[in-house]
C-alpha cells in the first residue's frame, strides 16, 4: 500500500531544508547516509555525482519522488535511461540531458551500461544565480529535454564542454572553486534555457518586471494552494490587486490567476492518483475539498476523466 510519494534530499535521504536560511546553512554535498544533513564552514551550494554511484544502490532503478526544493539535471553519457515523469514517460540517450524542476515526481530506470551526471542545486541558489535574468529562471520551471549530439551522433557541444570542466572543478581544491562553479552553472543553465522557443520573445521581454511578482505569485501557490486560499489573499500578499494580479498571470503564464492555482491542484492530484494508492476520499481530503464529490467533479471537468478512470488509465 503505497500511502505517499517520497519526498527526499537527494535521492533515499530525507529532505530536511525548510526556507532559503536553512538550505543556504547546509552542505548539499553531504551523501554520508545520515537523515539529516550537518552544518558545515563553507556550504556547497549544489551537489554532483555520477549516475551509476546512487542508482547501483537501487538496482539501477530509481523509483518515483520528488524533491521540495531542489532542481535537478540528468545528463547521460553512456547507455539508455527510461524516464517517468508526472504523467509522462520517455528514453534517453548518450548525449542527452533533461532539467527536473522542484517538486516534479520523476523516477528513472537505467540500462547497465549506464554512464553520466546528476546535478542537484537548490531553488534558492537558482534563484540567485539566475537573478540577473528573470527570464531565464522563468523558461527553467519546465522540463526540459536537450539533445548535445552533432548530426553525426558525436556528442561535441557546449552543454557537454560545460559540465565536462564542472566535474573537473567540483572535484578540485583551487583556489576560487565555488566561484568558478557558480559561472559554469549559469553558462549551461542559459545554454538549456535558450534551447526553449519563444514564440512571444518580444513581449516577455517587456514583462520581465513582472517576473518577480509572478514568482512570488508561484511561492505562495506552492504554499497555500491546498487552503484555497482566496485570490484576494495572493493578491494582498505580493501587494498588487486581483485585476493585476490576473494581468501578469495572464501576460507571463497564458492563464488566470485562478487557473494557476487550479492547474497546481490538479497536478497534485494526478501525481497522486498515478504514484499512491490511497483512495480518493483521502486526497480529496488532503487537497482540502469538502468532499469526495465536489473533488471528483472538479478533476473530471479539468481531465475529461473521472479520477478513478484517470488512475486506471495511468496504471
Amino acid at each position: 500500500m503505497r500511502n505517499k510519494i517520497p519526498i527526499y534530499k537527494l535521492y533515499g535521504e530525507r529532505d530536511a531544508a525548510t526556507s532559503p536560511a536553512a538550505r543556504n546553512s547546509y552542505d548539499l554535498d553531504n551523501t554520508n547516509g545520515a537523515s539529516d544533513p550537518q552544518p558545515v564552514t563553507e556550504p556547497e551550494f549544489f551537489h554532483l555525482e555520477s549516475i551509476p554511484e546512487r542508482s547501483r544502490l537501487h538496482d539501477l532503478h530509481i523509483k518515483p519522488h520528488r524533491h521540495t526544493n531542489l532542481f535537478q539535471l540528468l545528463y547521460i553519457t553512456r547507455g539508455q535511461a527510461e524516464i517517468s515523469f508526472d504523467d509522462q514517460h520517455l528514453t534517453m540517450q548518450a548525449g542527452q540531458l533533461i532539467t527536473v524542476p522542484p517538486g516534479t515526481v520523476h523516477g528513472f530506470r537505467f540500462s547497465d551500461d549506464i554512464d553520466g551526471w546528476v546535478i542537484s542545486l537548490t531553488d534558492y541558489h537558482l534563484q540567485e544565480i539566475l537573478s540577473p535574468a528573470p527570464k531565464l529562471l522563468a523558461r527553467l520551471d519546465q522540463a526540459i529535454c536537450v539533445d548535445t549530439r552533432s548530426s553525426s551522433g558525436d556528442v561535441n557541444s557546449p552543454a557537454d564542454f560545460l559540465i565536462s570542466q564542472l566535474v573537473t572543478e567540483y572535484y578540485s581544491h583551487n583556489t576560487g572553486r565555488l566561484f568558478a562553479l557558480r559561472h559554469i552553472l549559469g553558462l549551461l543553465l542559459l545554454g538549456i534555457g535558450r534551447t526553449v522557443p519563444q514564440d512571444q520573445s518580444a513581449r516577455l521581454s517587456r514583462q520581465e518586471q513582472k517576473t518577480e511578482k509572478f514568482r512570488k505569485f508561484q511561492t505562495l501557490v506552492e504554499t497555500f494552494y491546498k487552503q484555497h486560499k482566496s485570490l484576494e489573499f495572493y493578491a494582498r500578499e505580493i501587494g498588487v490587486t486581483t485585476t493585476q494580479l490576473n494581468r501578469i498571470a495572464k501576460d507571463i503564464y497564458g492563464m488566470t490567476a485562478s487557473e494557476v492555482v487550479q492547474n497546481r491542484l490538479m497536478l497534485e492530484a494526478k501525481r497522486t492518483l498515478i504514484y499512491t494508492d490511497i483512495a480518493v476520499q483521502q486526497i480529496a481530503d488532503e487537497l482540502g475539498f469538502r468532499d469526495a464529490g465536489y473533488f471528483s467533479r472538479f478533476f473530471t471537468k479539468k481531465a475529461g476523466v473521472s479520477p478513478a478512470r484517470f488512475r486506471t488509465d495511468q496504471r
